[in-house]
């Protein structure tokens, strides 16, 4: 009986030593697995914004963030997946489950497939780049980043403005950074018992005197309208691409300035009221 015993007792300590293994193989590989999805995620942090410096040197913002999103999602899905095999999952499953997964989840968020078409044909066709000061619809900043699914955008009261991508490729797009020059216009209203030829001399000569004006073209000035109470002219000046309100508020102080001390006045609506009395019978 008792030598009968014996090798069972044997076979379950066996039975449990081999348990205890295999439950400190699990758990050895599940760290495994883990420490690759961290050092994976950090290593793709790191080579993604190494690989981005000499883009943006070379190239622009826009191509260094694209190249740099891209690298990043490489490297931590290589990461992802060998971590995912070392735990045991198939590789053939997942990618089928991936791929279900994809199309349940495109019939379930059009809008979201929507934005996603329209981002790709953004970044292919390029209206605008990161760092670009647009204006879309009623929404006018600068641009932080183009993503798949959305643009970000800062404005000037320093607040982020997300867009859809859908929205922007139905929408007129106002790049004012595309081109190294821009127009500034000034408009402003003199007394009709002004020497008209002399005033747009005076404006061009305070055109001139801005450091920050380009000399070519040179400013025009040109009668933009006669209105009810003023004759109405328009300075027009190009200036570089860059803090135009500035130049703009700089050159209207100077004008200001010009016209009050050769004595021109700048004249605001009045309205005038007639009272009438009626008599009472």
């Amino acid at each position: 009986m008792f030598h009968h015993c014996l090798p069972q007792r044997q076979q379950c300590l066996f039975r449990e030593i081999m348990m205890t293994f295999i439950s400190s193989a699990k758990l050895i590989s599940l760290a495994y697995s883990l420490g690759l999805f961290i050092f994976g995620y950090f290593l793709a942090k790191k080579i993604s914004h190494f690989v981005a410096i000499p883009i943006a040197q070379r190239f622009s913002r826009h191509h260094a963030q694209l190249v740099s999103r891209a690298t990043f999602y490489l490297i931590f899905i290589m990461f992802f997946v060998t971590g995912l095999q070392h735990l045991g999952f198939n590789l053939s499953v997942l990618l089928g489950a991936a791929g279900v997964f994809t199309v349940a989840v495109s019939f379930a968020s059009q809008t979201a497939a929507s934005n996603l078409i329209s981002g790709i044909f953004l970044l292919f066709e390029r209206p605008f780049k990161v760092g670009d000061s647009i204006e879309v619809k009623t929404i006018r900043g600068t641009v932080e980043s183009i993503d798949l699914l959305s643009s970000k955008i800062r404005t000037a009261d320093n607040t982020l403005v997300r867009i859809p991508n859908e929205s922007m490729m139905k929408s007129e797009i106002f790049n004012l950074s595309y081109f190294l020059t821009r127009r500034i216009d000034v408009l402003l209203g003199v007394s009709y018992q002004c020497n008209i030829e002399q005033v747009k001399s005076l404006l061009k000569s305070v055109a001139e005197t801005c450091d920050t004006v380009l000399r070519e073209p040179e400013p025009v000035v040109i009668i933009d309208n006669f209105a009810d109470y003023a004759v109405q002219l328009k300075l027009m000046v190009w200036a570089k691409n860059g803090d135009l309100q500035t130049i703009k508020n700089s050159l209207q102080e100077k004008i200001k300035s010009a016209f009050d001390a050769n004595g021109i006045e700048m004249p605001v609506q009045q309205v005038t009221i007639h009272q009438v009395e009626v008599e009472k019978e």
